[in-house]
């Protein structure tokens, strides 16, 4: 699980959103604005798959031009967290059906010193201003809300676990019901109900019983809020683990680990009077699976099993899409798992492909010319080449922001294999699950994972191509 599941809904914050919204005709979402500062970048428009895992797919892309300009179109099915990237900056955005919005996107800064820094570890997040006048614009409304809500949290932070924070809950609750009681757009209605819940849960203001039956149990599933699913979240987090409850964590033990049975585990959960109606039963199971995958006690290939099982017989059509976004993303970078294929430029200005290679491995290393560990590997690598240049080819990607550091690197290094420019595509590294510098991936014959992340020379990977190669040149009756 990502860890921002907890505090996604926070980011918003830093936003600054004043949002015009009109009807338009076509794609059913326009976005226009304005990104001083990264001028001829590209941006993309992703939203979240599920938020259980936040794994985040395509909406659209735009470039933005010399005057710092951009327009972007998407479709979506109904109100969604949207978010928007460009190279490691990113920001979120509500999104509602057929309308336009207007937006400046500021404070970004590019150069070679930013880049040093891992954005995986400190995300660099843009600060959006969104343009408009409309009084119940979905963004300005949980932009107003979160400020409240991070100011009472900031001011009250050392007292959140005792007694005293109750007072200040309920002082909180009139402001908030005062500030908001005329709204009436019914998302952020529900957006406001659960991020109380959340405070509840957070402060033990509320018994966990009491949480359960005012917003859960036979409630409406709202997937499409991000706060009704941070709110689930948190609720299940320890659920299992307290002995007062009818189903702990070693029930799910044979269901999972044994059986690997979907029916089996909903029996199991079933046992739980809370859990009474079916489709809440499932939806916490999918959750519950989400963090046994994490766990060193349960069967990874057991829960992707019974996934699988949601995916193709589940009676929910939500929960067969969310079970199917959970496998691939659980997925993305197991063994036999297709590498996302990319074009980059070479050192001599020539288009490589990853595909150009099919029919061998390819050790793929990703790396910044000012980064001592990777130097260090590379002088490893160049053995590595020497001994594997008929089987493997050797490949590295530069992340540095100049296509000439790249080119001058390779040339004073002498080393004797492909470079290639990463050229900004943060998109790229996030597909290979590169966190830190430097970075390795093993690409099969056919242009699928052998490993990701892949041994690095100094990690014995020698003995591993070794062994792999040798496997792959047996015959089919020495392989028997």
């Amino acid at each position: 699980m990502k860890s921002r599941v907890l505090i996604v809904s926070h980011i918003v914050l830093i936003f600054v959103f004043f949002v015009f919204p009109t009807i338009i005709q076509g794609q059913n979402v326009t976005i226009k604005g304005t990104a001083k500062g990264a001028e001829g970048k590209t941006i993309i428009l992703k939203s979240y798959s599920d938020y259980f895992t936040l794994n985040e797919q395509f909406l659209a892309r735009g470039v933005i031009d010399s005057s710092g300009m951009f327009e972007i179109k998407c479709n979506i099915p109904s109100t969604v967290l949207a978010v928007i990237h460009i190279e490691y900056y990113s920001g979120e955005i509500y999104l509602e059906q057929n309308k336009s919005y207007t937006i400046e996107i500021k404070n970004l800064v590019f150069n070679d010193k930013l880049d040093k820094v891992n954005y995986n570890l400190s995300p660099f997040t843009c600060y959006i201003k969104v343009i408009s006048n409309e009084k119940e614009e979905l963004n300005n409304l949980t932009q107003k809300l979160n400020i409240m809500y991070n100011s009472f949290i900031k001011d009250n932070i050392y007292i959140l676990k005792t007694k005293k924070i109750l007072f200040e809950v309920d002082t909180f609750l009139v402001s908030v019901n005062d500030t908001f009681t005329r709204v009436k757009h019914p998302f952020f209605r529900d957006y406001l109900n659960y991020r109380i819940a959340s405070l509840k849960l957070l402060t033990n203001y509320s018994d966990p019983y009491k949480l359960m039956i005012n917003y859960l149990y036979q409630k409406p599933i709202l997937y499409d809020n991000i706060e009704y699913m941070t709110f689930l979240n948190g609720y299940f987090d320890t659920y299992f683990q307290d002995l007062t409850h009818p189903v702990l964590i070693s029930d799910l033990y044979i269901p999972v680990n044994v059986n690997q049975s979907y029916p089996e585990l909903m029996d199991v959960l079933g046992k739980d009077t809370l859990f009474i109606n079916e489709k809440l039963r499932e939806i916490i199971m999918l959750n519950t699976l989400n963090f046994l995958n994490s766990s060193n006690n349960f069967n990874k290939k057991n829960v992707i099993g019974i996934l699988k099982q949601v995916a193709s017989s589940s009676k929910f059509q939500e929960h067969k899409q969310i079970a199917k976004s959970m496998i691939s993303y659980l997925l993305r970078f197991e063994k036999g798992m297709p590498a996302p294929d990319f074009t980059l430029k070479s050192s001599n200005n020539s288009d490589v492909s990853l595909s150009d290679f099919r029919g061998k491995y390819v050790y793929l290393n990703f790396y910044a010319s000012w980064c001592l560990d990777c130097q260090d590997e590379m002088e490893l690598m160049e053995k590595l080449r020497q001994n594997f240049d008929n089987d493997v080819v050797f490949i590295s990607v530069a992340a540095d922001r100049e296509f000439m550091n790249m080119y001058h690197f390779s040339r004073d290094q002498k080393y004797n294999w492909l470079f290639l420019h990463l050229n900004n595509n943060y998109d790229l590294l996030e597909s290979y699950g590169v966190c830190a510098y430097p970075g390795f991936v093993l690409i099969g014959k056919n242009g699928e994972f052998v490993q990701c992340p892949a041994l690095k020379p100094s990690e014995n990977i020698e003995l591993y191509l070794t062994n792999l190669i040798k496997k792959g040149k047996e015959t089919p009756e020495e392989k028997k």
